[in-house]
């Protein structure tokens, strides 16, 4: 018994850790001086579960990986849902929200 309680817990720290390594997940903004503050510029906070830009937050509905890219169904704070894309480009961030693409650089 005490052999499968170890191999589930392994098994369970070991997705754990594969989420938390996606790259995208951080502070985002499209250069330094955006990095605090409430803008459309940034920041730009994105968790596993959730992101947030400017006054609007948004938690994670359906989500998929394909490449580089994270595709996300964002259920936003006003009450909106809208397809939400993360798709790293070097060091770079590609963010599409809600149809508009712009390009950000990870916060010091």
């Amino acid at each position: 018994m005490k052999l499968i309680a170890v191999a589930i817990a392994a098994l369970v720290g070991g997705a754990g850790s594969a989420v938390a390594a996606e790259p995208q997940f951080g502070r985002w903004a499209v250069d330094a001086r955006h990095c605090s503050g409430d803008t459309k510029a940034g920041p730009l906070t994105v968790t596993a579960t959730s992101a947030t830009l400017a006054s609007e937050y948004c938690t994670f509905g359906k989500m998929y990986k394909a490449a580089r890219a994270l595709y996300i169904e964002g259920r936003c704070s006003n009450g909106m849902r809208h397809p939400i894309t993360l798709a790293m480009m070097g060091d770079r961030l590609a963010v599409t929200w809600n149809g508009e693409r712009t390009e950000m650089k990870r916060c010091p």
